[in-house]
């Protein structure tokens, strides 16, 4: 299994701050070691809706 793909299931829900500086910090995931800026982790919200309903 490569990393990129082990990366893919990992949820991210268990991190730690490992650097921070003006624009941005940086978490490690306690999960599977992937080094991630935080914006990344934060999710995209769930609408019930498709953009064709907009």
């Amino acid at each position: 299994m490569s990393d990129e793909s082990k990366e893919e299931k990992c949820a991210h829900k268990r991190t730690r701050l490992i650097a921070k500086d003006d624009a941005e910090e940086y978490v490690e995931c306690l999960e599977c070691g992937a080094i991630l800026e935080s914006g990344e982790l934060q999710e995209a919200p769930e609408f019930p809706e498709s953009l064709s309903d907009a």
